[in-house]
């Protein structure tokens, strides 16, 4: 009966209502705001008074189908650029502290004043994201350390470690769990009778019960959060516009819990809203997003930057069949590239096809490969010579535009004591060569264009982790070796990659490990930087003009900026928790740029802009000196 009803609480957890939302078009703010719009302005404090700083404001206008916040400053002030006027939603949230809510009718020019006071929350487990619960996780005993890091690199690969963790089972409910991820498949699909267990999982399953229990069990002690997601300084600047996007498989209807609500917990992927996988920005500002997961309704879909309007698009196979796609960029001519699925047939190109899609006219244009050529994977990048590069199950390959050709370059090792190295992510450099990033191997694989060679950069594993395992572990290790998502404990784990395209360097996010890795295309050096906040997940790298390097961490629910000039990071957070990020783009046609990432989890996409400090102090000086011109009148 203890087994049944743990069941019945997991599949009670996993299930998400979807309500209809009705959505109207209407200017969205960037930094700079409305043109004669109102200013929505207050401080937020503590019950005791004291101000905070790093909180999450955010608005929404009845009747529209994105959400703006910003953040206070180190005097507990929040300005939000000027706003349409209309009838908004307002909350403040910050974790450890309940939400607080209001209503606000503005008109412009006018300002509007909305001050919060944030009392403590009652449950800061659910407001709680995945860095946040790494950082709180014990880890005061040598095999606290150990199950703690195998929790991580087998536990957490394809879904964010605050989702299983928000709540409470007892031993057996922690079993069940841990019977049912050893089998399931990537997708979350259930298994066949014959799937055989993850053999990492399999061997740690009854100390990860315990670790688990010990931890989040229904006897379990008080948890002594260590939050690290509160922004600070610099990374209080962010604008950040949320657009909703109907999921592919529920049309006209969005999903009641979509982690705006701290309160509720990281939200469930499996209410049909999973599948904004990659995203792109077109040099007119709007936004581009492909659908991972099949459907019969839509290949990708534009967000219209200035409406939030979503237009759906589907491409079909020679059968009638919507194809799927995963990845996308857009070159530097304008152009949108993404790969598409092998279709329900499975009889073009193998994996895959190239798509070319102009913008402007929407036209696209579709590339198979020829038969004996690998099919087209699911990450894109573009070199500094125009040329497209995609990810194939053993490596990568190039597509010329001009010419209309496809070079195929494979892995010198796919398969040796260390794993399987099917590919994920993949880059172009500067002159014109290739990398592919072989996630289980901790290999990336580099091709030459012009002599053809391929070669290989090994990622050097963590030997703080190597240095805590039993020797009967490395047996086990030295068997088994790394899969996608269950890892040996020293693994690096290269995920996804970005080329500069006017530069020398490659970068990776090392996703187990923790970092990001600078490739010195010229010599092959490797160079790592640890991120910002410990265990955040560095999932996807993107490079803008300025050589800065742009990063999403998945189990932070943020945006990383590292500048390789000062070798300085900055974290931004998103106002959803549980967003589970997969891919990042920037556009930088102006400075600062204009940066965008899907929400993999909850069917939307966050724009990210930003102010100067300068900026915002000269506005609050405005709202001062337009406050006391009041009192004086």
């Amino acid at each position: 009966m203890k087994l049944r009803a743990t069941i019945y609480v997991l599949l009670l957890a996993a299930g998400s209502l979807l309500a209809v939302r009705e959505v109207s078009a209407q200017a969205i703010p960037g930094p700079a705001g409305i043109p004669g719009g109102a200013i929505l302005t207050g401080t937020i404090r503590t019950a005791t008074g004291q101000p905070m700083e790093g909180v999450t404001v955010s608005v929404r206008a009845e009747g529209t189908s994105y959400t703006t916040s910003v953040f206070t400053d180190e005097e507990g002030v929040y300005v939000f650029p000027p706003l349409s006027s209309g009838t908004y939603r307002a909350w403040a949230q910050a974790v450890g502290f309940a939400t607080s809510r209001a209503q606000a009718a503005l008109a412009g020019p006018a300002v509007s004043r909305q001050d919060f006071t944030l009392g403590p929350a009652k449950d800061i487990a659910r407001q709680m994201t995945g860095a946040d619960w790494f950082a709180s996780l014990p880890e005061a005993t040598l095999q606290d350390r150990r199950i703690k890091h195998v929790f991580k690199t087998s536990c957490t690969g394809c879904h964010q470690p605050s989702y299983v963790l928000q709540n409470r089972f007892d031993r057996t409910g922690w079993v069940a769990i841990l019977d049912f991820m050893k089998v399931i498949n990537l997708a979350g699909a259930l298994p066949g009778a014959d799937r055989a267990p993850l053999p990492i999982i399999e061997y740690h399953r009854e100390n990860l019960a315990d670790y688990l229990t010990k931890v989040r069990g229904p006897n379990a002690g008080a948890l002594k959060p260590v939050i690290v997601s509160r922004p600070k300084g610099e990374a209080t600047l962010a604008v950040i516009t949320e657009y909703d996007i109907e999921p592919a498989s529920t049309p006209g209807e969005f999903p009641a819990q979509d982690g705006s609500d701290w309160s509720e917990g990281t939200p469930t992927s499996l209410a049909f809203t999973r599948g904004t996988h990659d995203v792109e920005i077109d040099h007119s500002g709007n936004i581009w997003v492909v659908d991972s997961f099949g459907n019969p309704r839509r290949t990708y879909a534009k967000i219209d930057a200035k409406t939030g309007e979503v237009t759906t698009y589907k491409s079909v196979d020679a059968r009638g069949n919507v194809r799927n796609s995963h990845g996308i960029r857009r070159d530097q001519k304008g152009n949108l590239w993404f790969n598409l699925s092998a279709g329900g047939d499975g009889a073009e190109g193998g994996q895959g096809s190239l798509a070319r899609l102009d913008p402007a006219t929407e036209k696209l244009e579709v590339y198979t490969p020829p038969a004996g050529v690998s099919g087209v994977g699911g990450a894109i990048d573009v070199d500094g010579k125009g040329k497209i590069w995609a990810s194939t199950r053993m490596g990568a390959i190039q597509f010329d535009p001009d010419t209309g050709k496809f070079t195929d370059f494979k892995s010198l090792v796919f398969t040796n004591a260390d794993g399987v190295g099917t590919t994920y992510g993949v880059a172009a450099d500067s002159q014109g060569n290739g990398y592919w990033a072989e996630m289980s191997l901790d290999i990336v694989g580099r091709a030459d264009f012009a002599s053809g060679k391929v070669s290989e950069i090994k990622m050097p594993p963590r030997k703080e982790r190597m240095e805590i395992v039993t020797e009967e572990e490395r047996r086990l290790y030295s068997m088994t070796g790394s899969e996608w998502n269950s890892a040996m404990p020293w693994a690096q784990g290269p995920r996804r990659m970005g080329g500069d395209r006017t530069g020398n360097a490659v970068w990776v996010g090392n996703w187990w490990g923790e970092n990001l890795a600078k490739i010195d295309t010229r010599t092959s050096k490797v160079t790592m930087y640890p991120v910002p906040s410990k265990d955040s997940g560095p999932y996807a790298a993107v490079v803008d003009k300025n050589h800065v390097v742009w990063v999403n961490m998945m189990n932070n629910d943020s945006v990383g900026r590292f500048d390789p000039a000062t070798e300085k990071w900055t974290e931004y957070m998103l106002p959803t928790h549980g967003a589970e990020t997969r891919h990042i783009a920037v556009l930088d046609r102006s400075y600062p740029p204009t940066v965008v990432v899907p929400y993999w989890r909850s069917s939307k996409v966050a724009r990210l802009q930003f102010r100067t400090k300068q900026e915002l102090q000269e506005l609050k000086n405005q709202l001062r000196s337009q406050r006391l011109q009041a009192q004086a009148r």
